[in-house]
């Protein structure tokens, strides 16, 4: 892949040249000048290569910190617009627009200067109290995801890695039981005189394998705990959602347990009991994150809470009438057209923020959310989960290597600058952006 990019880099440079020599009134010399300066100039307004921290951080090019500031800014304009623009704001704003017009309307004298206290004891403390538990619920999902993916890796290693004493010389695991005069490795001591299968590893790797695609199937399931599945507009997609969990716990507890019986292969075939109980222990280990993997997926923060807050936001503007009268007219007591637009501005922002609050909360509620530009910091479970099928992939791979072979980077091998000629400063034409 590495490769790849640097080719295609490459090929846009090269095709870059190309178009500048195609030019009927720009010299070769002239065109190549201008390419290289034109390149020098928008790299470093653009972007540019942290080349001291490294050859494998100088591949990525980064914006320069002017730049920076907009790009962010910019960014976040969209997220909080993402934020907002959900059903629930079409409800906002017709509530901030109708209480004001209401008071103004027909409760006209009743103009007063409210403070915001009731506001913070009603909807703020509760709003963030509830952000900050689904963030806090995000982040136990996340450590018991890793950890399981962690525990799947040494499962697999220690099933076709660990060998142990044989009858003549250390080679329990390959011993097959047959003396050697008759072409065998060599006989096994008895009780445990069982040769161990040649397939066992392909067995476990297809076993964890399974567990993998069991465990992603079952935290991209639909979330349970909404409001309206307590009632009956929702109570068969709760019992769907219940009997799909359900289905995917079922499996996944089968599949888990046969990993124990894999370890009675292993003791069948001579390893020692320390060292079969330890690969039980990583066994347990994996049923034990999957139980706080459950846990996270089961159980959210109270439904009631929710529902209080979705029902206070779309009364709230009405309840703070008054205080929109009181900011259209100010302390003169005349409304004007533009105090009036202010109002109802000012009106819409408190619900349109309240809104956004409570749907960042309604997208942590569910930790294990499918990973899109409406879900940025849920988990991303199809990602950590191809992390391990890779990890156990490339282990795979990594058998018949020495440990103590020499391994060389990609992003060594694929690396052109010397480490004391490299500055963050130095400008090559082909580690220009092609987007600038």
């Amino acid at each position: 892949k590495l490769l790849s990019f640097r080719r295609k880099v490459r090929r846009e440079a090269a095709a870059t040249r190309a178009m500048a020599k195609r030019r009927p009134v720009i010299d070769r010399a002239e065109s190549s000048w201008s390419v290289q300066t034109i390149g020098f100039v928008c790299c470093r307004a653009c972007r540019y290569r942290r080349f001291k921290r490294g050859k494998l951080a100088s591949m990525v090019l980064v914006p320069r910190r002017v730049l920076r500031v907009w790009f962010d800014f910019g960014a976040s304009l969209g997220i909080v617009w993402e934020l907002m623009v959900v059903p629930d704001t079409f409800l906002a704003l017709a509530s901030a627009f109708a209480s004001v017009f209401i008071f103004e309307e027909y409760l006209s004298e009743m103009a007063v200067n409210l403070n915001w206290t009731a506001v913070s004891l009603m909807l703020a403390f509760p709003l963030q109290n509830a952000i900050r538990e689904a963030y806090r619920r995000r982040e136990v999902a996340l450590q018991a995801l890793v950890e399981f993916r962690a525990t799947a890796y040494n499962v697999y290693l220690a099933n076709v890695v660990w060998d142990w004493p044989g009858a003549e010389t250390f080679n329990g695991r390959a011993e097959d039981n047959r003396p050697r005069e008759e072409g065998g490795v060599g006989l096994k001591n008895k009780p445990c005189n069982i040769a161990l299968p040649p397939e066992h590893k392909d067995r476990v790797r297809r076993l964890i394998f399974r567990i993998l695609d069991a465990v992603q199937e079952f935290l991209l399931v639909p979330r349970a705990g909404h409001a309206r599945m307590d009632y009956l507009c929702g109570r068969d997609e709760k019992r769907q959602v219940l009997e799909a969990q359900e289905l995917g716990r079922d499996a996944i507890m089968k599949l888990l347990g046969r990993l124990h019986r894999a370890v009675e292969d292993l003791k069948a075939a001579g390893m020692p009991a320390n060292e079969a109980s330890r690969i039980n222990q990583y066994n347990m280990f994996l049923v034990r994150d999957f139980e706080r993997l459950w846990s996270a997926k089961t159980y959210y923060t109270p439904i009631a809470l929710r529902a209080m807050l979705r029902v206070v936001i779309q009364l709230l503007p009405f309840f703070y009438g008054p205080y929109w009268l009181h900011v259209a007219r100010g302390d003169s007591g005349h409304k004007t057209t533009a105090s009036m637009l202010f109002a109802l501005a000012f009106s819409s922002l408190i619900s349109l923020l309240l809104i956004a609050m409570v749907n960042l909360e309604e997208q942590m509620e569910n930790p294990f959310r499918h990973s899109g530009h409406s879900n940025r910091d849920s988990i991303r479970v199809k990602e950590e989960i191809d992390f391990a099928r890779k990890e156990i992939a490339q282990a795979e791979r990594d058998l018949a290597s020495p440990w103590h072979e020499e391994v060389h980077f990609d992003w060594e091998i694929v690396g052109r600058r010397d480490d004391e000629n490299s500055s963050e400063s130095s400008f090559d034409p082909e580690d220009v952006d092609p987007q600038c």
